[in-house]
């Protein structure tokens, strides 16, 4: 996929990621749908839980407008050290060293227009505090839902469990978007 507009610091976050042997980054096609997603609102409030090295942070950090505000939420330092060499000194963004169970459990009445659940936390455990942080009209992406040879035993399992809750959830509309690792959006009615 050859993409326009690649984010500021899209080929410095890959090449430092390589150095780290972290593979994995938010594919291009999330990161096109972030920036899409955070560039249709007006002082958006954005969560990001799982930074890793910052990829998927670089897409919306582009697509974020000037009264906009993001967290992103990485309990790895060695990751999070990645992401601050670009984007500490953006004044939108606030980079949170901590785990994201945590995290959720302490900030439970905050609410965003935009959460990327991109760790466990937010998506298999914390699910439905993150879903109640969701404001009406906003949206929730989650990523890594078709089968990878590498899951263990009972993941896929838990993906299809997963799938299933949140496109039968009576408070969301729900899209499947069968690119990349696989995707599910939903916007709060």
């Amino acid at each position: 996929m050859s993409l326009p507009f690649l984010p500021k610091h899209y080929n410095a976050i890959q090449a430092e990621s390589r150095l780290l042997k972290f593979n994995q980054i938010s594919d291009d096609e999330v990161g096109v749908l972030l920036r899409l997603l955070v560039s249709s609102k007006h002082n958006a409030k954005i969560l990001e839980l799982g930074t890793g090295t910052g990829m998927g942070l670089s897409w919306i950090a582009q697509g974020l407008r000037h009264d906009g505000e993001l967290i992103s939420v990485e309990k790895i330092p060695e990751h999070l050290e990645i992401a601050k060499k670009f984007f500490e000194d953006d004044p939108r963004i606030q980079l949170v060293n901590q785990d994201a169970t945590l995290w959720i459990e302490e900030n439970k009445e905050l609410q965003f227009d935009l959460i990327f659940a991109d760790t466990w936390a937010g998506k298999f455990t914390h699910l439905d505090s993150i879903l109640n942080m969701v404001k009406p009209g906003g949206f929730y992406l989650i990523d890594d839902l078709n089968y990878q040879v590498d899951w263990h035993k009972n993941h896929q399992d838990k993906v299809l469990l997963l799938v299933e809750k949140l496109k039968c959830h009576p408070d969301f509309f729900s899209f499947p978007i069968d690119v990349g690792t696989g995707m599910l959006l939903l916007c709060k009615k």
